[in-house]
């Protein structure tokens, strides 16, 4: 039993990576890549400033664009993969054999973890290379803002998934995930922060240690009413598992319930 699970669970998987293929939404996200590294490699020289010559600020102006290409991969990788299968009525028709709804949903964001790893991998790949060839070094700070940025990665997929999972138009879907993640999240923990309450748990806030992991905040000058707060590495980790496990298994209970006719 377990053992088709697994291997339906697989099956699902992949569908759904040829779909992204077929759709040119992995192509279109690989493109978007490739830009942002040119951008960010070329326009210094261009504009004759000189490339940092240390690794972690080097790279940290790569992990300041993290966040954005994560809330990307979330919004293409995972805000419609549930709500689409309502809305185009296909749940039961991808697969000759009877696929319980659980399995599919686990299937789809194993290939949503996946497809957005494997952007933001070859980011960092990119970065980390272009470290060394323009300052002849890395660092394990590195390493940490990429492990840092795939925990991200999994709750801003978590929580896709169960906007997915509520809504009933993938348009709505896709805009409140892209919104989320940049503006509302941001928007709370700023008030929040205004009125002396750390937003230890927003993931936004948390999202802050991508970036600091390379280029620590200096707390010397004189800070404003809307001064970014960000929790320590171990809370921001903790609050992206939160998010991941409690946005996955309430799209699941939620695709169980309802009705793929309606």
């Amino acid at each position: 039993m377990m053992k088709d699970a697994f291997a339906q669970t697989l099956t699902v998987a992949s569908y759904e990576v040829r779909k992204y293929l077929r759709g040119r939404r992995l192509i279109g996200m690989l493109v978007l890549l490739a830009l942002i590294i040119g951008l960010i490699l070329g326009v210094p020289p261009a504009l004759g400033v000189k490339y940092a010559s240390q690794p972690n600020v080097f790279v940290s102006t790569f992990a300041g664009f993290a966040s954005l290409l994560v809330v990307l991969g979330g919004v293409l990788f995972a805000a419609d993969a549930l709500v689409s299968e309502h809305e185009k009525r296909t749940g039961y028709f991808l697969f000759p054999n009877p696929v319980r709804r659980e399995v599919l949903v686990l299937g789809k964001l194993v290939a949503s973890l996946v497809t957005s790893s494997m952007i933001i991998s070859l980011y960092y790949l990119a970065a980390t290379v272009a470290a060394v060839a323009v300052t002849g070094a890395t660092t394990w700070e590195i390493g940490l803002s990429y492990a840092y940025a795939l925990a991200y990665m999994a709750a801003v997929v978590g929580v896709a998934y169960l906007i997915s999972a509520i809504f009933k138009s993938t348009v709505a879907a896709t805009v409140l995930t892209f919104f989320l993640f940049t503006l509302i999240f941001a928007i709370v923990g700023s008030l929040l922060n205004l009125g002396k309450v750390a937003p230890w748990f927003i993931p936004t806030s948390a999202a802050g240690i991508i970036g600091d992991v390379l280029a620590p905040p200096t707390f010397g000058g004189p800070g404003g009413a809307f001064a970014s707060f960000v929790p320590d590495a171990t809370t921001s980790l903790l609050v992206f598992a939160a998010y991941f496990i409690a946005g996955s298994v309430l799209a699941i209970l939620l695709f169980r319930r309802r009705e793929l006719s309606t």
